[in-house]
């Protein structure tokens, strides 16, 4: 038995130094805005180029096209993924570390019903004291694009876009990247609060022209303190990938209607 111990305290070390190479808090948050950036520049730019060959006289602008729309979600949330993967991977850390270590099995089915019942609970509260303290909030719509759905086919592209891409990309990059990186500096408090906080600022659409949308940051606040709860509970990001999906239906459902 004493002859494996130095063993296990040298992977042990081995694991740790792996871990402080993510850097600290301020690295951490810099890699997932650089990620955050990079995938969404190429994709516009990608997407934007195929329509300006596709319509070489202009006109068409990427929030008239359905399908440069689904090619730039696709392709930005396809990238921060990679991104991630490959950045975890170069500091020698496996896909455990962002929640990706093991299947999907039914008891992250069974969770992801009990979170998705918990935050339209907290969502339903939140909205009682915010309507009673500023009416205005509750009106704020977010722009989700998609607006000129015409087609069935358009219909299958956009619940692509809206609902399965967005939480397999954002679930990888800010509750799989940031919130684990996070919790290897802090306790899971500041690490939940922390990860909620930027996640419900990056909805505020912040240099869109428009007023901030205070509303759709607290609810995507409140949606991240239950899908860091459920990356805690479970170790994995399957349970909160499917509340993150069901509430993007809920969305969905809003933009065709």
């Amino acid at each position: 038995m004493s002859g494996r111990t130095p063993g296990k305290k040298l992977a042990k070390k081995q694991t740790q130094k792996k871990y402080e190479n993510l850097g600290g808090p301020l690295r951490l948050i810099l890699v997932l805005l650089l990620i955050f950036l990079v995938s969404q520049v190429f994709a516009a730019f990608i997407a934007e180029l195929g329509l300006s060959l596709i319509h070489p006289n202009g006109g068409m602008s990427l929030d008239d096209s359905i399908g440069a729309q689904f090619v730039y979600v696709a392709l930005a949330e396809g990238l921060a993924a990679w991104l991630v993967i490959r950045t975890v991977r170069r500091r020698g850390l496996g896909l455990g570390f962002i929640g990706l270590g093991r299947r999907p099995n039914r008891g992250d089915l069974g969770r992801a019903l009990i979170g998705f019942g918990v935050f339209y609970l907290l969502l339903i509260i939140a909205g009682v004291i915010v309507n009673s303290l500023s009416p205005d909030l509750t009106n704020q719509k977010q722009n989700l694009g998609f607006t000129n759905i015409s087609s069935g086919s358009d219909n299958v592209l956009a619940f692509v876009s809206l609902v399965l891409l967005p939480p397999l990309g954002e679930e990888i990059l800010v509750r799989g990247y940031l919130y684990s990186g996070l919790r290897k500096l802090w306790r899971f408090a500041p690490a939940l609060l922390a990860t909620s906080f930027i996640f419900g600022a990056a909805h505020l659409e912040i240099g869109s022209g428009s007023p901030l949308v205070w509303g759709a940051a607290l609810d995507t606040f409140l949606l991240s303190v239950v899908l860091v709860y459920l990356r805690e509970k479970t170790g994995a990001l399957y349970a909160g990938m499917l509340v993150h999906m069901l509430n993007n239906l809920i969305a969905f459902f809003v933009v065709i209607k």
